[in-house]
């Protein structure tokens, strides 16, 4: 009796498994895994990739508000630079026809500023490079617009083309360049404009405005050039 009811438990007993069973099993178990580690690399890879579409998208927007903004300044500093060189010219016109100088001053724009040219008569006698003391209010006129509206100022000195022989002047090189550097101390001396900002030179006769062959013309080719030119924002 004994024998046959461990005989029968034992033919009711599930077998035991084997290797193989164990074997499949870990490597199912392998297989689900990695799948969830490529399932989850996907995942970032998806991320990383709209992450950096996002911070393109970033970047470029700032380069264009960078641009926007760059421009915008460069707008404001060129509107800047027209106010200053329409209220220097207005003032100069202003005082010029207060005096009477009117029609012995022409003015035109440049790309760094304006130039005003006064008749040679204004400043000086003919023949002679000492500043008539007549002229002295013109000059601080000038030095105060030059001052206010931050130009740089070079003087030019101009003649005709009637040689000049004496002492003190060989040619009309020397005489232009000394009726130039005359105002130039003037504008520095008394003017109180910084000497870094003042430009002195002498033409002669070599750049006329004008036919030499008449008295008007001539005239017209005896003059006293004030370039201004626009000193950058400090």
């Amino acid at each position: 009796m004994e024998e046959e009811t461990v005989k029968r438990r034992r033919e009711e007993e599930p077998p035991v498994a084997g290797w193989q069973t164990i074997y499949c099993s870990l490597a199912l178990i392998l297989v689900a895994f990695f799948a969830m580690l490529v399932s989850y690399s996907s995942i970032e890879e998806k991320k990383v990739s709209i992450f950096r579409k996002g911070r393109g998208i970033m970047d470029e927007g700032s380069a264009f508000l960078s641009f926007g903004t760059k421009m915008m300044s460069q707008k404001a500093e060129e509107e800047e630079r027209e106010v200053r060189v329409k209220n220097a010219i207005q003032a100069l016109n202003a005082y010029c026809e207060k005096v009477g100088l009117g029609e012995g001053v022409r003015m035109e724009i440049t790309e760094r500023g304006f130039r005003a040219t006064y008749a040679n008569n204004i400043f000086f006698p003919s023949g002679i490079a000492v500043i008539r003391k007549e002229a002295y209010p013109s000059l601080d006129n000038i030095a105060r617009i030059a001052k206010e509206g931050k130009f740089t100022l070079r003087v030019e000195g101009h003649t005709d083309d009637v040689p000049i022989r004496s002492s003190q002047f060989p040619s009309n090189w020397e005489l232009s360049a000394t009726r130039a550097v005359n105002v130039l101390r003037y504008l520095c001396e008394k003017g109180g404009l910084p000497a870094e900002r003042l430009f002195a030179e002498g033409f002669a006769q070599y750049q006329p405005v004008a036919s030499n062959d008449t008295p008007e013309g001539r005239q017209k080719n005896r003059r006293v050039v004030f370039d201004f030119a626009l000193v950058e924002s400090e």
